[in-house]
């Protein structure tokens, strides 16, 4: 296919909505940012030069070739294992974590979340390898093989930790193995893992004194679990006041809004809550549009994976689609206390470099994967 052809089938209008949605992702966690100032909270935010930062990894993920980038998937494997392993070299900070490399750029300090990056990396190694296995991945030594792939990033990104982060990691992995088009019974084995580690901690929770969960979880996490099991709008500890004033917050919001600046303090309003600042400066309809853009974002990788000319790219454009669908489903369900809080970020809307640059290097391979659709019938 001609250079010509190939910019002919760029599709523009995925560039300009995610490039739009990021740019009212920094209007609203602007917002978000002087209600923290005004408690007395750090309202500083980078994200402007995220966003452009993010564009220009945009451009460049769209203009290198996925098949060459694929070439280095055991590199890029590699440096993800020891990028995850020197983290624990690191001091814990002040939350007794290892999830943040400190940098100072230009005399600010920048976090970098090596976690999401990995699950870039791990998107593309995985790809790479059930492409080179397509033939033999209904073999268990493959199958054991993507599952070894998959657990040792996911394992030390848990022990940092970073539960959210490493559930994203094994739903991508997941989401991966069943497009290579796995067979249903190892997927039934998979579905009935779950369906006993669900029953499991069921019977912990409400018949062993959440024994187990105590030994795997951390104690804001069991806490966080507990307040949405248990949940109390009286409450006044700091898991059920999060649960209390993002729903207040959205309730507040009715249909279209108080108007941008005029909402409320919400913690974490600018990435774990920032659904809930959206639903209440917007109301239902903000909420339900950036829904939809969100959707028709996902749709268009999906549309993408099904054009790809090959099982690498749709592979690739199915793992974006898959990871940005989990996280918006995760962010407004934990937002509207359909989960417990987990800390997961919006796609596009949220604060925070790592996620913006992952996030928008994901939908340039796309974009890239897409400039490569299979030719038709006609085509010579």
């Amino acid at each position: 296919m001609s250079i010509r052809r190939q910019w002919q089938s760029f599709d523009f209008l995925m560039l300009i909505m995610v490039i739009g949605f990021a740019c009212f992702g920094v209007v609203i966690i602007g917002s978000a940012s002087a209600h923290a100032v005004e408690y007395g909270l750090s309202g500083d935010s980078n994200q402007k030069m995220f966003v452009a930062t993010g564009v220009a990894i945009l451009v460049v993920a769209t203009l290198v070739d996925y098949h060459f980038i694929a070439k280095f998937y055991i590199p890029i494997y590699v440096s993800m294992i020891i990028i995850l392993l020197f983290m624990f070299t690191l001091p814990t900070d002040e939350t007794h974590t290892n999830r943040w490399l400190r940098l100072t750029i230009g005399g600010r300090e920048l976090g970098i979340q090596p976690s999401e990056f990995v699950k870039l990396m791990l998107m593309i190694a995985l790809s790479k390898f059930l492409d080179m296995n397509k033939e033999k991945i209904n073999t268990l030594p493959v199958i054991a093989a993507a599952g070894a792939l998959i657990a040792a990033p996911a394992i030390l990104v848990a022990l940092q930790p970073a539960l959210s982060a490493s559930v994203v990691i094994v739903i991508i992995g997941a989401i991966l193995i069943f497009a290579a088009q796995i067979k249903f019974r190892y997927v039934f084995i998979l579905l009935l893992a779950c369906a006993i580690c669900g029953g499991v901690f069921y019977w912990d929770w409400n018949y062993n004194a959440g024994k187990i969960a105590d030994l795997l979880l951390g104690e804001y996490q069991v806490a966080r679990i507990y307040a949405f099991l248990h949940h109390n709008p009286q409450a006044t500890t700091r898991e059920f006041y999060q649960i209390n004033i993002s729903l207040k917050s959205i309730r507040a919001g009715e249909l279209n809004g108080k108007g941008l600046g005029n909402g409320s303090f919400i913690p974490a309003g600018t990435n774990d809550f920032i659904f809930s600042v959206l639903g209440e400066e917007f109301g239902f309809m903000g909420c339900a549009a950036a829904i939809a853009v969100a959707f028709i974002i996902i749709t268009k990788c999906l549309l993408v994976a099904n054009r790809a000319p090959d099982l690498l790219g749709n592979l690739i454009a199915t793992g974006v689609a898959g990871m940005l669908a989990f996280e918006v489903f995760v962010n407004v369900s934990v937002a509207t206390s359909i989960l417990p809080n987990t800390g997961m970020s919006f796609p596009f809307l949220s604060s925070g470099g790592s996620a913006m640059w992952v996030n928008m290097a994901c939908i340039g391979l796309v974009l890239n994967i897409g400039l490569y659709k299979t030719k038709s019938i006609f085509e010579g």
